[in-house]
C-alpha cells in the first residue's frame, strides 16, 4: 500500500509541474537558510563547550561603583587569583590572562624577521589546568613555569619559524623582554572565547606578578570550581576575604562570577575584557526566530500551493471515496506527496546551501566550513527537519484535501467551509505579518547604524592615522620619526598619545573635594599638548596641555571633558585652575582646560568622564597623524618608509581610526547584514505562496469572471475586484506586525546610551512595499483569469 502510495504522489508532482516547481523552490530555498542559520546560532552556543571542565570553569568580573553609578568590569586585580585560591577550598586553580600592555600591539623579533602582534598575552600555568590546550610541541607541565617563556599558536610558529620545532628558539617581545620558545600549540577553535596567537608566562611581567595588590583591576581572572561548588556560595565567600582585606570606604567594587559558557553570549555591557570574539545573545535569538520564520513562510507555501490545486483534486478524491478509499488511507497518500516534496526539498537545499556557503559566510562575517556541513548535528538535524516538515506542511492539504464529499463527483458537496477560507486567509496573513517585521526590523537596524556612523562624534577620525611606536629602542628615534612626518607635506597634524579613542586608556577615580567616599570613574590618556587639535576636539575654556619641562616637577596638569566638569558642579569656566583632588595622588592634578564631551567609548554607553594629562606614569605609544591631501595609499607607503628609516628594528603597525569606530559597531553590522539579505528572501517566499492561493482563487471564482466579463467587466476592473481581497490581508497583516515590530525593536534600541527614536515612517514603508509586492504578485493571475475568453470559463463547470 505504502508503495502505491508513493508512486501516485510522485506522479501527482511530476503531473503539475509548475506548482510543484514552485514548491520545490520554496521549501529549498528556506531549508538552505535554515540550515546555515542553524549552523550559525550552533556555533555561537557552542562557544568554550569542548573544554571538559567548561561546567565549572567561570571568569571572576567585579561592580565598580562610582558616584552612584555602577558599571561590570571583566578585569579584577592580580591577586584575587592566588588569594582566593588559597582562603576558598571550593576553588581548585586559577589562571590570569594579562593582555599584553592592555592591549597595545606587541612587537616581536625573531632572528629572520620582524612582527607586530596583536593578540599577545602572559598566563599562569594554571592555564592548562583549567583549559584543553593540545601542545604540538613542549609539554605543558613546563611551558609557562618560570620567568622568559612564551608559546606560539601553530600558524604564528609557522609564520616565524616554518614548519621546524621552533621550541628552544628566542624571541624579542618590545626589546623589553628576551624570551625562549617553550611551546607550540594548536590554534584555537572558532568557538573559543581565547584567541591568543602568543602566550607569555605571568612571571616574566615583574611588575604584575611580583605587585600583589587590590587596586588596579586589569587582569582577566578565571577560576575552576570542585565540580558540586555552588557559584553563588563561591561569590559569597570572595566578597568576604574582600571585606576581610580591605575597609569598606576602600571599596569600590564587588565580585561576582560568570560561567565560561556564558561569556561569549552574555558580555556585550561588560567592560574590560581583552578577548575579541564577543558575541550578543539579543542577536542570536533574533537568527534564531528568523530561522524558525523562514521556514515556517516556506511551509505555509507548500500548503497554498497545494490547496491551489484543490479544483482538480477534488474529483480525484471522490473517486477514490467511491471505490472504497477511507479518509485516513487520503491522509496517509498527501503525508506520502508532502514528505517527497520536503525530502527532494531538504537535499536540494543541502546543494544550495553547499554551493553558496562562500556567500553566506562573507554576509555573516563567518567562517563556517564545508566540513561542518557533514557533521552528525547537522544530519541529525536534517532528519528531524524532514519529519517536522512533512507533519507541518502536509498537514492543511492533507486534512482539508482528503475531507472532500464524494458528491464532488456531481459538483455537489465539493465546496470549502467558510473556516477552511479563513485558515488560508490566515496562513497569508501569518507570512506576511512576518515578512513585514523582517522589513521594520532592517529598516530600523540600518538606520541606527546610520546614525552611529554620521552622529558626531566630537572628534574628527577620518583621515587620522594611528601608528604604535611600541617597538621604538629609544625617545630618540621616536623624535626623529616625529621630525621626518612634520616635513611630509600631506600631514597637517602629530600628536603622541597613549591612546586614542575606540581604545582603552587608563582608568582611575576623581573626587569633588579630595574625599575618597564620592568619586567618579575617569578614563586618562597621557598625551602632547598637539592632541586636541589633532583629534578635531573643541576647548570650551583654558588651553591645552603643557609639554613637561622638568622630570622633577611633579605637579600634573589635566584638560577634561565637560561630563568631569558636571560631575564636580561647575561650569568649564570656573574648573580652570581647579584642582582635580584623587587623580595623581591626593591633590597633585591641576585642571588646564576643558574639552568638549566626545564619544571615546560606544555608543551602547553614555559618555563619561576623561581626561588627557601630562604625567609620566604611562608612555605615549601612539603617533596620531591626520592627513590632509594626497592619494591614500600613497600616504601610508611614505609613512611605512620613514618608520623603517627612523625605527629599523620595528615591524609598521597602524590603525585609522574611522576603521577603530567601525569595528565598535561590526557585531552590529553583521546583523542587519544578515537579516536585509533574508529578509528579501523571505519576502521573495512568500510572494510564491501568495502567487499560489491568487491561482487558488482564480480557480475558484471562473465562473464568476465570465459571468462578469459578459455583462461587460473590464480586464482592470476583474484585475481589481480579484487583487483587492489580498491586498486587504497584506494590510491585516501590517496591523499585527506594528505593534509587535515596535516592542521589539524598541527594546533592541534601548540598548544603546544613544539611539534614534523609533522612526513612525518604517510602519509606512513596510507597508506599502508589502502592498506593491503583493499587488506585483497577484496580479500577474488576476490578469491572467480577467482576459480567458468568457465562454471557456463559462464551460469550466
Amino acid at each position: 500500500m505504502l508503495k502505491n502510495h508513493f508512486k501516485i504522489a510522485w506522479r501527482n508532482l511530476l503531473k503539475n509541474g509548475l506548482f510543484s516547481s514552485l514548491n520545490l523552490l520554496g521549501l529549498s530555498v528556506g531549508v538552505a537558510i535554515f540550515m546555515y542559520l542553524f549552523l550559525y546560532t550552533q556555533e555561537e552556543l557552542s562557544f568554550d563547550t569542548y573544554h571538559k571542565n567548561s561546567g565549572e570553569i567561570y571568569r571572576v568580573g567585579l561592580t565598580a561603583i562610582f558616584d552612584g553609578k555602577s558599571s561590570d568590569w571583566a578585569s579584577v586585580p592580580n591577586n584575587i587569583g592566588p588569594t582566593m585560591t588559597e582562603e576558598i577550598p571550593e576553588i581548585k586553580a586559577y589562571a590570569r590572562l594579562l593582555y599584553h600592555s592592555f592591549g597595545k600591539t606587541a612587537f616581536v623579533n625573531s632572528q629572520q624577521d620582524k612582527f607586530a602582534e596583536r593578540k599577545l598575552y602572559w598566563s599562569d600555568p594554571g592555564l592548562f589546568t583549567l583549559f584543553d590546550i593540545p601542545l604540538v610541541y613542549g609539554n605543558p607541565k613546563t611551558a609557562l613555569d618560570a620567568p622568559n617563556k612564551i608559546m606560539l599558536s601553530r600558524s604564528t610558529a609557522r609564520k616565524y619559524f616554518g614548519d621546524t620545532d621552533p621550541v628552544g628558539k628566542p624571541l624579542n617581545v618590545d626589546h623589553d623582554y628576551n624570551v625562549t620558545v617553550s611551546a607550540v600549540y594548536e590554534d584555537f577553535p572558532q568557538n573559543s572565547t581565547l584567541d591568543p596567537d602568543l602566550i607569555g608566562s605571568f612571571s616574566t611581567i615583574k611588575w604584575a606578578n611580583e605587585g600583589q595588590h587590590w587596586s588596579n583591576a586589569s587582569y582577566e581572572t578565571y577560576f575552576l570550581l570542585n565540580q558540586n561548588a555552588s557559584m553563588k556560595t563561591v561569590e559569597t565567600k570572595i566578597n568576604q576575604v574582600l571585606d576581610k582585606n580591605v575597609e569598606k570606604e576602600n571599596q569600590w567594587f564587588r565580585f561576582w562570577l560568570q560561567p565560561l559558557t556564558d561569556v561569549h553570549l552574555h558580555s556585550t555591557k561588560i567592560s574590560n575584557a581583552s578577548t575579541t570574539r564577543v558575541g550578543d545573545s539579543q542577536q542570536v535569538n533574533i537568527l534564531i526566530v528568523l530561522a524558525l520564520g523562514i521556514l515556517l513562510i516556506a511551509c505555509i507555501n507548500y500548503m497554498n500551493l497545494a490547496t491551489a490545486q484543490s479544483q482538480k483534486r477534488r474529483k480525484e478524491v471522490g473517486i477514490n471515496k467511491v471505490v472504497g478509499a477511507t479518509q485516513t488511507t487520503l491522509i496517509t497518500r498527501f503525508y506520502v506527496e508532502a514528505f517527497i516534496m520536503v525530502f527532494v526539498a531538504v537535499l536540494v537545499g543541502f546543494a544550495l546551501l553547499f554551493g553558496l556557503l562562500p556567500l553566506f559566510n562573507s554576509i555573516a562575517d563567518k567562517e563556517i566550513s564545508f566540513g561542518s556541513l557533514f557533521s552528525v548535528p547537522v544530519f541529525t538535524s536534517i532528519g528531524a527537519a524532514i519529519v517536522v516538515l512533512s507533519l507541518v506542511a502536509g498537514s492543511y492539504p492533507a486534512l482539508m484535501l482528503s475531507s472532500f464529499s464524494p458528491l464532488s463527483l456531481f459538483n455537489r458537496g465539493g465546496q470549502n467551509s467558510l473556516s477552511t477560507a479563513w485558515v488560508r486567509k490566515g496562513l497569508v496573513v501569518a507570512q506576511f505579518t512576518a515578512s513585514i517585521i523582517l522589513m521594520i526590523a532592517t529598516f530600523v537596524f540600518y538606520r541606527q547604524l546610520q546614525f552611529v556612523q554620521e552622529n558626531d562624534l566630537g572628534y574628527e577620525a577620518e583621515r587620522v592615522m594611528a601608528i604604535s611606536t611600541q617597538g621604538a629602542e629609544s625617545s630618540e628615534q621616536i623624535n626623529s620619526l616625529m621630525n621626518q612626518f612634520k616635513g611630509l607635506s600631506f600631514v597637517s597634524d602629530i600628536a603622541r598619545a597613549q591612546s586614542y579613542p575606540g581604545a582603552s586608556a587608563s582608568g582611575r577615580t576623581l573626587s569633588k573635594d579630595g574625599s575618597t567616599e564620592e568619586g567618579a570613574a575617569i578614563q586618562t590618556n597621557r598625551a602632547t599638548p598637539e592632541i586636541l587639535k589633532t583629534l578635531g576636539i573643541k576647548l570650551l575654556a583654558g588651553t591645552t596641555l603643557p609639554e613637561k619641562t622638568s622630570d622633577q616637577d611633579t605637579t600634573v596638569q589635566v584638560v577634561v571633558n565637560k561630563t568631569a566638569v558636571d560631575f564636580l558642579g561647575l561650569t568649564p569656566e570656573e574648573a580652570v585652575g581647579k584642582t582635580a583632588y584623587n587623580l595623581f595622588g591626593y591633590n597633585r592634578a591641576t585642571i588646564v582646560g576643558v574639552m568638549e564631551d566626545f564619544h571615546f567609548d560606544t555608543f551602547h554607553r553614555p559618555i563619561g568622564a576623561y581626561a588627557f594629562h601630562n604625567s609620566n606614569s604611562e608612555g605615549r605609544n601612539n603617533l596620531l597623524v591626520r592627513f590632509r591631501g594626497g592619494k591614500l595609499s600613497d600616504n601610508v607607503a611614505t609613512l611605512e618608509r620613514e618608520f623603517k628609516k627612523a625605527i629599523p628594528n620595528s615591524a609598521f603597525d597602524f590603525k585609522f581610526l574611522d576603521d577603530v569606530v567601525a569595528t565598535l559597531y561590526a557585531s552590529e553590522q553583521r546583523t542587519a547584514r544578515i537579516v536585509l539579505f533574508f529578509s528579501i528572501t523571505a519576502i521573495l517566499i512568500a510572494c510564491l505562496g501568495l502567487f499560489g492561493l491568487a491561482a487558488f482563487t482564480a480557480e475558484q471564482r471562473t465562473k464568476e469572471i465570465g459571468v462578469r466579463k459578459v455583462l461587460g467587466a473590464s480586464v482592470a476592473g476583474i484585475t481589481a475586484l480579484l487583487s483587492k481581497d489580498f491586498l486587504k490581508l497584506v494590510l491585516v497583516a501590517l496591523v499585527i506586525a506594528t505593534p509587535v515590530a515596535w516592542y521589539f525593536l524598541n527594546g533592541w534600541l534601548e540598548s544603546y546610551a544613544y539611539h534614534i527614536a523609533m522612526p513612525w515612517w518604517v510602519f509606512g514603508m513596510a507597508g506599502l512595499l508589502s502592498v506593491i509586492v503583493a499587488f506585483l504578485t497577484v496580479s500577474y493571475q488576476s490578469i491572467k483569469a480577467a482576459v480567458v475568453n468568457p465562454v471557456k470559463s463559462l464551460r469550466s463547470e
